[in-house]
């Protein structure tokens, strides 16, 4: 009575898996659905043969099933078209056993995919970050990065801010910065990454680094070159840059030579919570050539107010630089 017993849920499961194939496969016909109802209804063993295979998929991770979707959806299509032309046992038999074969390398040899890690610098603030494989990252003032590293790339991305990246060298796991009009494509080198919502910025310091703007097509930059991609993905000609006035922030300065005043501002308000506003048209274009303490907002106004003879007020919490009456 047992081997009875035995015998009739083996061939349920073994029923059970066919129909639960053909339902994943879509491509069951108005009769195919018809005889799959009367067979779930005519007996209690076919119930729960089909409802434990239901179960399996539940509790299978949400990313295994995915994967399992992905990989396992053609197979069963095909199968389902040679349906008609196999006994229904040896046709279960083998979707069964490749259901369970993947499903246990699925569960066996995934790993959910890590979250980025975060990094962030305040207003001010300039901050330096180890990474696993031996790079590091110095950040500047206001600059927030997202730090992913799968097993085939190492990916940064980041939308406005500053940063070095010292990038350690793996040739087989490409170290990516990606922007919203730029990616930057390297597997070791040294570069800067300057990003406004305006442009983009990038300045190779040792290496070669490959970069990729949204409209247009790569180009590669090696040891002092630099490019500028503007929102819309376009990238300028590559050009020279001196290292001593684009890298000055990492000692706490900043460097200017013959740079415009509205320059000038527009990058010390990246420092400090106090901005500074030029209230005359007029003053935008001043040359400015020195040295400024990134630390020191006061002294940075005292020299501008005192090289141009400018009149320095404060209105609603705004140092408002303006010419002085004649």
């Amino acid at each position: 009575m047992n081997n009875v017993i035995s015998y009739g849920f083996a061939r349920s499961s073994e029923e059970a898996a066919f129909w639960h194939a053909k339902h994943m496969s879509g491509a069951m016909t108005a009769d195919e659905r018809a005889t799959y109802a009367q067979w779930l209804e005519s007996s209690e063993a076919n119930r729960l043969a089909f409802k434990r295979i239901e179960d399996a998929l539940t509790h299978t991770d949400a990313a295994a099933q995915s994967i399992l979707s992905d990989m396992f959806e053609d197979e069963l299509h095909l199968e389902a078209q040679k349906a008609a032309a196999w006994k229904m046992p040896a046709l279960a038999a083998s979707i069964a056993f490749a259901f369970l074969t993947l499903s246990a390398t699925i569960f066996f040899n995934y790993s959910p995919r890590p979250q980025p890690q975060i990094y962030a610098t305040a207003v001010g603030e300039i901050r330096s970050v180890s990474l696993n494989d031996g790079s590091s990252i110095n950040m500047n003032t206001a600059t927030t990065l997202a730090v992913e590293y799968t097993r085939s790339n190492r990916v940064i991305s980041f939308e406005e801010g500053e940063a070095i990246f010292n990038v350690e060298r793996n040739e087989a796991k490409p170290f990516i910065v990606e922007l919203p009009a730029v990616e930057i494509i390297v597997t070791g080198t040294t570069f800067n990454v300057l990003a406004s919502k305006k442009d983009t910025e990038i300045f190779v310091v040792a290496g070669t680094v490959q970069v990729k703007p949204i409209s247009g097509q790569m180009r590669t930059l090696g040891k002092g070159d630099s490019i500028h991609v503007d929102s819309n993905g376009d990238a300028g000609a590559i050009t020279p840059f001196d290292p001593i006035d684009v890298l000055a922030w990492t000692a706490g300065k900043l460097r200017f030579a013959q740079a415009p005043l509205h320059q000038v501002v527009d990058e010390l308000n990246r420092y400090f919570n106090r901005k500074i506003i030029l209230r005359d048209a007029s003053l935008s274009m001043l040359p400015v050539t020195g040295e400024f303490d990134i630390t020191d907002q006061a002294a940075a106004i005292d020299a501008i107010t005192l090289i141009f003879d400018l009149n320095n007020e404060i209105e609603n919490g705004t140092f408002i630089l303006s010419k002085k009456d004649e």
